[in-house]
């Protein structure tokens, strides 16, 4: 009894202890909150409506928390304001207690802590409609580059739209039913877009500016064939220029319009290129035209960037939640607070941004047949970030965290030097170059699907490629059973990307039971490698999967032989330190496994044997090596083979394999007839060619 009663005495005691840890707890969060809300609500009264900051031609203006008056409230994207200073601006996006205005004319002085003043809606910027056919270079009002500026009288005809638009409804949508052409099989082939869909195309970093517009200008020579009008902006007349200049002499230039800046590249110019680019492609779907919007995500990230800046440095954002932050506190532990804080932290900052994104990316779509059955297509590319190199914005983040930092006063002065000196070689107007990883994924949550490119999307000899990671990559939308050119959908290539995501190494061979024969990923992985420029046709594409595909059984039967001939190299001491010569080399002795290789052959060994002279001029190898090459063969192999590492023994250089394919597919585009169209053909007639272009193949492929 009396151990009993001092348990619970000792019990009563603990509870007591933890009662009082609590009571401290729950009163040390009431000060914290209190002291958060003090300085909050102290800034929420403190903040006026003014001019925050500018750089180039963006001018970021903080807004009142409750300004209800047009000189003090939040604007609407596309209003027009007018500063004390006399200079006019198009506002192009919204922020918390904040938005950011492109200057209609640059040279206008605005300073910080300038007023504003909202303007009538009747002064809402507009672009003129292309007034000819061809090829056009055009300003933000729809000028053509060069020419004098026309009056606002003549920008008043019927023959103008709205630079913004208001997103089209869902209800006047209807299915999403037939492809857009792209010129690349891994897009057509596994990640198909369809007419009146919107895709992020998420490429690596380290691309160049002119890289970028050649992927833009691939897709569009893709539109040859067809009747599709295309849009895009480059941020001046200069980029204008080049990408025309990268369309050669191309049929399709004639129904491309750029929409540019001026002469001189600037941040908020770029933006309402965009958008004039939208306006216009907008329009021509409308009129019951199908049209293609391309858009560099960059020149819309510099924009926001600006505004985040601001908002961050200013605490608008957690000034205007303060009323949400008080109800959030007010749950209880079992209504799980902390999360809901999370929740609230993580909308705050991205909300938004994503109505930003949302302004451009979710304007695609296909109109119903009553409002003419028009279609917008939109392709967004832009570059990751490349987090080694650091923008103006970041630089100068940097320099005011090093002046409040607690350092040794000659650390401090060698640091500040050296990001001084950072800063004074970049340009005025610098923000660096790609679109950091939220940005993408918000933007991601926005369109119908993206396309991540593999990181090794530049190949050895620099030039750009389809490097598209299979597994990352996704078309969603509202489309209908199969938005494919009719080859790719007779051919099933979507069953095909399915074995290639399951698939874990990168010479890997797995069962298709769709075909009823084993198949070796390598030949199909390696369709990712078409080089940037080399615009193919539908017939193309059908072509090259036949190739691929039969290449990759003929892999798959083969591999015995392969593995074997691999072994019969590393026993000879052929050097396999060099990663890249490996791959290589494998990458050939596996194209001529595949071309000796019998479905009858019993003895392996006495294969090579007989063909070691050719396979030793394969290889291409030193008079060393391939001296004791000859030998192995002769000796036949040790019994001693080391074992398969983590990278699979087969791994190949996948560029050569690519070559090869390519090469054969150049070979079987004589037997195409001219002037080909299966627009109308039946479903059996296709089939019997696609059966007739399979045979050519499997003869393409086979031993001479």
């Amino acid at each position: 009894n009396a151990r009993n009663a001092r348990n619970a005495r000792n019990a009563r005691s603990r509870v007591a202890k933890a009662a009082a840890v609590i009571s401290v707890e729950e009163e040390k969060e009431e000060e914290e909150t209190e002291e958060d809300e003090r300085p909050l609500e102290s800034l929420k009264a403190s903040i006026k409506a003014k001019v925050a900051r500018r750089v180039g031609d963006v001018v970021i203006v903080i807004t009142e928390p409750i300004g209800e008056e047009d000189t003090n409230r939040l604007p609407s994207v596309g209003d027009t304001v007018r500063f004390s200073s006399g200079a006019l601006a198009y506002v192009v996006a919204l922020g918390d207690l904040c938005y950011a205005g492109v200057l209609v004319n640059p040279a206008e002085e605005v300073e910080e802590g300038d007023s504003y003043e909202i303007l009538s809606r009747a002064n809402m910027p507009r672009i003129r409609l292309p007034r000819k056919d061809g090829c056009q270079l055009l300003d933000i009002r729809g000028q053509e580059l060069g020419t004098e500026v026309s009056s606002d009288e003549e920008l008043k005809s019927e023959d103008v739209v709205p630079l913004f638009n208001e997103i089209v409804g869902i209800v006047r949508r209807q299915r999403i039913d037939s492809p857009l052409h792209s010129g690349v099989i891994g897009l057509d082939a596994f990640v198909p877009i369809g007419r009146g869909q919107s895709m992020l195309l998420q490429l690596p970093s380290g691309l160049s500016q002119k890289q970028l517009y050649e992927y833009i200008a691939h897709v569009i020579k893709a539109q040859k064939k067809n009747n599709v009008k295309i849009f895009t902006a480059a941020p001046s007349a200069v980029e204008a220029a080049e990408i025309k200049s990268l369309l050669g002499e191309s049929d399709v230039v004639d129904r491309l319009t750029v929409i540019s800046g001026g002469m001189e590249a600037r941040p908020g110019e770029a933006v309402l290129a965009e958008n004039g680019a939208c306006a216009l492609a907008e329009a021509a779907r409308d009129a019951g035209e199908d049209a293609l919007l391309l858009l560099d995500l960059e020149q819309l990230f510099k924009v926001w960037n600006l505004l985040a800046e601001v908002s961050s440095a200013e605490h608008l954002t957690e000034i205007a939640d303060t009323n949400l932050k008080k109800e959030i506190n007010g749950l209880t532990q079992d209504l799980g607070i902390e999360l809901w804080k999370y929740v609230a932290r993580k909308n705050a900052a991205s909300g938004r941004r994503r109505t930003f994104l949302g302004c451009f990316l979710q304007r695609a779509g296909r109109m119903s047949e009553e409002r003419g059955g028009g279609s917008l297509t939109l392709l967004a590319f832009a570059r990751l970030k490349d987090t080694s190199m650091l923008s103006r914005l970041e630089l100068e983040a940097k320099l005011r965290n090093l002046m409040d930092m607690e350092l040794d006063e000659g650390v401090r002065a060698r640091a500040v030097e050296k990001v001084q000196r950072q800063l004074a070689e970049l340009a005025e107007d610098d923000m660096g170059s790609g679109v950091p990883d939220d940005f993408l994924e918000e933007s991601k949550a926005v369109t119908d699907g993206h396309v991540v490119f593999l990181d090794d999307a530049i190949n050895k000899e620099g030039q750009a490629t389809w490097a598209i990671d299979i597994q990352e990559s996704v078309a969603r939308g509202i489309t209908a059973n199969s938005i494919q050119n009719r080859y790719l959908d007779m051919l099933e290539s979507l069953k095909l990307k399915a074995f290639l995501m399951n698939a874990e190494k990168e010479s890997q061979v797995m069962d298709n039971e769709d075909m009823d024969v084993k198949l070796d990923n390598a030949p199909l992985r390696a369709l990712m490698q078409q080089s940037v420029g080399d615009v193919m046709t539908p017939e193309d594409e059908a072509i090259l999967l036949l190739l691929a595909e039969e290449a990759a059984a003929r892999a798959a039967a083969s591999r015995p032989l392969a593995e074997h001939v691999v072994n019969l190299t590393k026993q000879a001491r052929i050097r396999q330190d060099d990663v890249k010569e490996r791959r290589r080399r494998v990458a050939l002795l596996r194209r001529w496994v595949e071309a000796t290789w019998d479905d009858k052959t019993n003895d392996i060994e006495a294969l090579v044997a007989k063909h070691a002279e050719e396979l030793a001029d394969v290889l291409e190898l030193k008079p060393l090596e391939r001296k004791r090459l000859l030998a192995v063969i002769e000796e036949g192999v040790s019994q001693e083979v080391p074992t398969e590492t983590e990278e699979s023994l087969l791994a190949e250089d996948a560029q050569v394999r690519y070559e090869h394919l390519h090469s054969l597919l150049e070979s079987l585009r004589k037997e195409l007839p001219p002037g080909m169209d299966v627009t109308n053909a039946e479903a059996e007639d296709i089939a019997l060619f696609l059966g007739y272009l399979r045979a050519k193949s499997r003869e393409a492929l086979s031993p001479q």
